[in-house]
């Protein structure tokens, strides 16, 4: 019997009528008396480039031990199943090291942080409610990354298993404290911790609440959380809706007072939370902290009188706010001065140009929109069928007013306007009204556009100057931005919104999964902002990066006319490459990452 794989494409010259030609056909080779030989084993006679190429390519293919003959009639792909950009989050959750964190039961069939990852990795991929998530489970290639077997993964095992996480919350949580401190101590020096409300979906759950939040009238809850200067979130609680965010600052000293006291570790949130009550609790706990005043307080606190900074001009405050008397240039939107040293307490008086501008302009822009509303009033009144009076036609202004806080400087004169009906006999009084701007009492109104105060007990001294400069105190409250871009993240992309959960433990075991996924998301972020690409530039946020990397699927193969069914990654495309390599997950593309997930998928 002949052996393909043996076999090699041989060719030889001739002449024809005065023609050269090349003969070709299939040759074996060997060894006779140490020397190479070669055994013609079929002629092929004349053949054209692209046949020669073909044989080539076909005796190629042949040699390797699992080749095959099919046509593309044949060759089907039956399934796709999710595989890049579900692998990028399992292998950031492998890299965190969240599996150490829960115990390895040996009676659970699949164990409890198998389910914690599935939850968590399902939030950053494509959010959905617990009993829809082992449906998403079953169109991925995580059964094969995790071997687990996707029947296991069922609603009623997602739901059995979130008290048993949300047990594990603070277990968590001191994990991650620890890796952080451990891995880059220099983002721990200054943590951010806020609030915010998010709405809920369902009425039994008792942290619900009925209230104002940010999002308007809704059922809602308070989330709590604190994230290091990279963004990466190490502490969270689900708090009763309507938690005032003044009174939390007790709940988190009693529950974080250990880590808070970590040599150069500050505490930074926001004026919502300052109290002097506050204030004083974090003292006498010798917790370091940043925050912020109201405004409503700059003039008391500082004593100053702000009407010397009544000569600013949006048109050239760039150029003014270098000679601000007493004031030092931080950098091209921070000027700042030291104004106050009261017991414990340090306080620093900020400018920044640019928010002085945004806020003349935004007064500036409420004054148009007044008019523009008075504007369409008259046009009603004057179309008026019937008499009005003048006290409900004047409170119409003046509710407009007090809602866009322009009572100060704004108000509205009334005018009788008479007119004529056919419909009627005589004519219509009704009225007419004109708007009033005080400039005076407007400018005034703008005396604090710009300023900000910051409180901090950051008091030490050496050498007659504080230890810890201005700098340092102001870079960190204005890098708080941070924890508020977790909030946008947690609540659009990952969707914090609980579905069908309704018991304490399994709404704050949802959310728990929900600022797991942001502690990836935000890992990869991070990575994405750090390593620049090339093709790929434009891409530094997870919610592109997932998209991107969605293509690359695992592709379930039938070949019919050898009974064959197999498994192949789809083949990555360059930007796919770039985006791997720039979050330092290549291996997820490597020969070996595909035999290891399609040996498992054949088992």
């Amino acid at each position: 019997m002949m052996d393909l794989a043996e076999l090699h494409l041989h060719w030889g010259a001739s002449q024809y009528k005065g023609k050269s030609y090349r003969s070709y056909s299939l040759a074996r080779g060997y060894r006779e008396n140490g020397k190479n030989r070669k055994e013609i084993v079929m002629k092929l006679g004349k053949l054209s480039e692209t046949e020669a190429e073909r044989w080539r390519k076909f005796l190629k293919a042949i040699k390797k031990p699992d080749a095959f003959l099919t046509t593309l009639d044949d060759l089907y792909v039956t399934i796709h199943y999710a595989y890049l950009d579900v692998a990028t989050a399992n292998a950031i959750w492998d890299e965190w090291e969240l599996d150490e964190i829960f115990p390895r039961n040996g009676k659970r069939v699949v164990p409890i942080a198998t389910i914690a990852r599935i939850l968590s990795v399902n939030r950053c991929i494509d959010p959905a409610a617990k009993s829809q998530t082992p449906e998403w489970f079953h169109s991925t290639a995580l059964p094969w990354l995790l071997d687990v077997n996707p029947e296991l993964i069922n609603a009623s095992r997602i739901f059995r298993e979130l008290d048993v996480i949300e047990s594990h919350k603070e277990a968590i949580c001191k994990h991650l404290f620890n890796r952080m401190r451990r891995d880059d101590p220099d983002s721990m020096r200054s943590v951010f911790y806020d609030l915010s409300s998010t709405t809920f979906t369902g009425s039994r759950c008792v942290l619900m609440k009925w209230g104002h939040c940010k999002e308007g009238y809704h059922n809602h809850v308070v989330l709590a959380l604190v994230v290091n200067s990279d963004g990466l979130p190490f502490y969270w609680e689900v708090l009763p809706g309507g938690t005032a965010d003044s009174k939390t600052i007790i709940w988190l000293l009693g529950r974080l007072k250990d880590r808070f006291k970590v040599p150069e570790t500050t505490l930074v949130f926001d004026r919502g939370m300052v109290s002097d009550d506050n204030l004083t609790l974090i003292e006498e706990a010798e917790i370091k902290y940043i925050s912020a005043m109201d405004k409503s307080q700059l003039e008391g606190i500082t004593g100053l009188d702000f009407s010397l900074f009544s000569h600013l001009d949006p048109n050239h405050v760039d150029e003014q706010a270098a000679d601000l008397p007493g004031f030092t240039k931080l950098n091209k939107i921070t000027y700042y001065q030291e104004v106050k040293l009261e017991g414990k307490r340090r306080y620093i008086l900020c400018f920044n140009p640019e928010m002085f501008k945004d806020q003349r302009k935004a007064r500036k822009q409420a004054v148009a929109d007044f008019h523009a509303f008075v504007d369409n009033l008259n046009a009603e009144l004057h179309e008026a069928k019937n008499s009005r009076q003048r006290k409900p036609t004047y409170n119409k202004f003046k509710q407009r007013l007090i809602k866009t806080k322009l009572t100060a400087f704004v108000d509205v004169k009334l005018r009788i306007v008479h007119v004529k009906r056919e419909t009627t006999d005589g004519s219509i009084r009704t009225y007419k009204a004109t708007v009033a701007v005080d400039k005076t009492e407007m400018r005034k109104a703008g005396r604090l556009d710009g300023f900000w105060l910051l409180v901090t007990n950051h008091t030490e001294m050496v050498n007659e100057a504080f230890k810890v400069p201005a700098e340092e105190v102001i870079i960190p409250y204005r890098d708080k931005l941070v924890i508020e871009s977790a909030f946008r993240d947690i609540k659009s992309f990952v969707e914090v919104k609980p579905l069908y959960v309704w018991t304490e433990a399994h709404v704050k075991a949802h959310y728990t999964c929900c600022v797991l996924s942001h502690l990836v998301n935000r890992t990869l972020t991070i990575r994405l902002h750090k390593n620049e690409g090339c093709a790929t530039k434009e891409i530094v946020a997870h919610e592109k990066f997932y998209k991107k990397l969605s293509g690359c699927q695992i592709d379930h193969i039938q070949v019919d006319n050898v009974g064959l069914s197999t498994y192949s990654m789809t083949r990555p495309t360059s930007e796919q490459k770039e985006l791997v390599e720039r979050v330092g997950l290549t291996k997820l593309l490597s020969l070996q990452a595909l035999k290891n997930t399609t040996a498992c998928m054949d088992t």
